[in-house]
């Protein structure tokens, strides 16, 4: 299991029964995600027309 399925899994349990901090998780996972798209197209070789 990956860091982010585990890091996942135990943010489901943590937050399960709290609606307010689900909707936390919520926008950082998303915050995250964009955050990957950064990091992760800066990190790709660059392709030439």
């Amino acid at each position: 299991m990956g860091m982010r399925d585990r890091m996942t899994s135990k943010l489901l349990q943590a937050t399960s029964d709290k609606s307010e901090m689900n909707k936390k998780m919520i926008s950082w996972k998303k915050s995250f995600g964009e955050v990957n798209k950064v990091i992760g197209n800066s990190s790709a070789p660059k392709k030439k027309n």
